[in-house]
């Protein structure tokens, strides 16, 4: 026979005892769980911190050191491009000196020609309008330019002029068109041969003679334009006296490159030593703080666990020595008084009468 037949108040007083102590570690371990989880949370948030800090930093010396280095190869090179810019001046200012002193003479001799052409003009009494490049465009073309201009002309006056005024009459007919070109030859046509012939009728050897020499300047200005084309496309820059652009451009060049070369070694550097240095030196300073909450989270671990090892030994005591007897709903403080109750007061005769009636009340 066993404590719970020969003894059940004892039995009652020492289930109670059992449980009330149960209840007090589970309580006690879900404390040490949340604290266990505080102190989890702290030394992450810890090393969280040093990380941040450890990055934030990094990239804060590294930026300092690449914008630094930046800025000087933004100098250099502001430098350069001046220098370069005051080179391609000079070079141009040579190009237009070198073309005037190689085409003065043919510039000069085109003066002296149209010269000669108004004079031989004005000598013979030749019309005013003799003396521009329209007439000798419209009367005396010479080469393919001319001849193009004159022939657009032609078009001009005896094609698009009529179609023209024949689009612009509200109410149109194509017998229209037979009066307005009749209009247009005997009005521009007949302008052009009453022009023609005055001036070559009168003054047929001194037009001649100012298209003879209007021919030489234009062999002039393709000559002019053929030397600065070939002034442009000379390489050789020696006269130009370029040497001091020359020797600031090279000297800003070599400054950049040297500039480069620094940065990509204090990059080198600090990738391969003083981020490291940077590294050491921060967790250095969190490393008590860190060496504390880890201790702390430790700390706490051990006590949960030994909790949880105690709230198990218990559980399986409750279970072995109690539960057997007094049923698992019942394993608490209030129905063990109850079944003590009902035994002082005789209402059962067992334990397992009272947890009887307990779980089938009689009505």
């Amino acid at each position: 026979m066993g404590l719970e037949t020969e003894n059940p108040v004892e039995f009652l007083t020492r289930a109670r005892t059992a449980v009330i102590s149960y209840n007090e570690t589970q309580k006690s371990l879900t404390k040490q769980r949340e604290v266990e989880k505080q102190a989890s949370r702290a030394l992450d948030q810890a090393k969280r911190d040093m990380h941040d800090k450890t990055e934030k930093t990094l990239k804060a010396r590294e930026a300092e050191i690449s914008a630094s280095y930046d800025q000087q190869i933004k100098e250099v090179e502001a430098r350069l491009k001046k220098a370069t810019a005051l080179r391609e001046k000079a070079k141009n200012e040579g190009i237009k000196g070198r073309i005037q002193a190689e085409t003065e003479p043919l510039l000069t001799e085109n003066k002296e020609l149209k010269r000669q052409a108004g004079t031989v003009l004005s000598q013979d009494h030749a019309p005013i309008f003799t003396h521009t490049g329209l007439f000798y465009w419209l009367f005396k073309p010479s080469g393919f330019k001319e001849i193009l201009i004159f022939i657009l002309t032609f078009l001009l006056a005896f094609a698009v002029i009529p179609i023209g005024i024949y689009y612009m009459i509200p109410s149109r007919q194509s017998l229209y068109l037979v009066p307005i070109y009749l209009v247009d030859i005997i009005l521009l046509g007949g302008l052009y041969l009453f022009i023609n012939g005055q001036t070559n009728g009168r003054h047929r050897e001194a037009i001649s003679m100012a298209r003879g020499l209007r021919n030489q300047i234009k062999a002039n200005r393709r000559k002019i334009r053929a030397i600065a084309h070939a002034v442009h496309t000379d390489a050789n820059e020696e006269g130009y006296h370029l040497q001091e652009y020359d020797d600031d451009i090279a000297k800003a060049q070599q400054d950049r490159t040297d500039i480069i070369t620094q940065k990509q070694s204090a990059e080198n550097t600090f990738a391969t030593v003083t981020r490291n240095i940077i590294t050491d030196e921060i967790e250095s300073a969190a490393r008590s703080d860190i060496e504390r909450l880890a201790a702390e989270f430790s700390s706490a671990t051990k006590a949960r666990s030994a909790l949880e090892t105690g709230e198990k030994e218990q559980a399986l005591r409750l279970s072995g020595e109690f539960e057997q007897f007094l049923g698992k709903k019942h394993m608490n403080v209030k129905d063990i008084d109850t079944i003590r109750h009902m035994l002082d007061k005789q209402e059962a005769i067992s334990i397992v009468d009272a947890v009887s009636k307990l779980d089938h009340p009689a009505k």
